[in-house]
């Protein structure tokens, strides 16, 4: 695999995501585009010249590094607030 960093952007998850829902309007659903990236992902690796066992082995590390995407990006997200607890009951004219 490359030793190189690869370049996500949101324009370029856009960008794919708009060419998969033009070649299929169901992809507008997150798991329909996410199967149809999976399916290209295993198309193209079994199109590579490497031995098969091989290339069973790149997509090991593919499911490593889509777990390792999936929770550098999870640990970015903001977390959620908790419920603010109330009590007591307000009526016009309290402070």
């Amino acid at each position: 695999m490359s030793d190189d960093s690869l370049q996500l952007s949101g324009e370029l998850i856009q960008s794919l995501q708009d060419a998969l829902i033009a070649a299929d309007p169901r992809a507008r659903e997150p798991i329909v585009g996410v199967q149809y990236l999976a399916a290209v992902m295993g198309y193209l690796v079994a199109q590579m010249p490497e031995p098969v066992e091989q290339r069973k082995g790149y997509l090991a590390e593919l499911g490593q590094f889509i777990e390792a995407v999936f929770e550098d990006v999870e640990s970015r997200k903001a977390p959620a607030q908790p419920p603010q607890e109330a009590s007591g009951v307000w009526r016009p004219g309290d402070p």
